[in-house]
């Protein structure tokens, strides 16, 4: 059962990788979700990330806060409102996102593998930016003696001022190592440009770096990390820390 697990891990992961999604300009304080919904959980979350100046582009800094609340063991939502900055100008509210997830399939009755589809609408704050819509495949994997991954394809569609055509595809993979009380792994953030206009891997957004998670408390969780540019189009750092409270 663990081998299938591996696979099964190995194969989403895989698959997730060949798909593409718009460049990034701002820093990244995305992270790579976990398909697991809790019954009762109401969580508030802060994330801030910091990128030096670097090619060019001036320092900047994001942060978003975010409350989630879970319906029952398979339905669940989120609401953030995400603010940013470069060149130390004043902080400006960029968006208000919603998320709606539902879990379609429990670690424990499928030998440690957790999938949900999510769906995500972001309300731009700014009349010069896009709207966006888009569907998340969200999965989690059990891989035993202590290991885990997670592996996230999203599909979307800008709409309103300024979006581009064709449709926007993104993934996100995680490997973790369970040690003491903390998890020990690395992340890997794939972007491209638009299947309207894919463009060279220089002028996609590629990252990968190192993440340490852990519990200051029953009710307080954190993550930090840190991710590496790949390519000519990514930032050549991104220093993330998030700090979360369920009630």
């Amino acid at each position: 059962m663990i081998a299938f697990r591996k696979i099964l891990a190995i194969t989403v992961i895989s698959v997730s990788t060949a798909f593409i999604a718009p460049a990034a300009h701002a820093q990244n304080i995305s992270g790579v979700s976990g398909a697991d919904v809790k019954p009762g959980d109401n969580t508030f979350e802060y994330r801030a990330g910091f990128s030096p100046a670097n090619d060019g582009r001036e320092e900047g800094f994001a942060h978003r806060f975010s409350f989630q609340h879970a319906f029952d063991d398979r339905w669940r939502a989120r609401v953030i409102l995400l603010q940013s900055e470069r060149g130390g100008a004043a902080l400006k509210t960029r968006s208000i996102s919603v998320e709606v997830m539902n879990q379609f399939v429990e670690s424990e009755n499928s030998g440690g593998w957790d999938s949900a589809i999510r769906v995500d609408g972001l309300i731009p704050a700014e009349h010069n930016r896009p709207g966006h819509v888009r569907a998340a495949w969200i999965n989690g994997f059990d891989l035993g003696d202590d290991w885990a991954a997670r592996a996230n394809v999203y599909v979307g569609k800008e709409i309103g001022d300024l979006a581009k055509d064709g449709l926007t595809l993104a993934t996100r993979e995680e490997i973790t190592y369970a040690y003491h009380g903390v998890k020990i792994g690395a992340q890997l953030f794939d972007k491209y440009n638009t299947t309207a206009h894919i463009g060279s891997f220089d002028s996609q957004t590629h990252q990968i770096g190192p993440v340490l998670k852990g519990k200051l408390s029953k009710h307080l969780k954190y993550e930090t990390s840190a991710l590496f540019g790949l390519s000519a189009a990514a930032s050549d750092v991104d220093l993330r820390f998030f700090v979360s409270y369920s009630l």
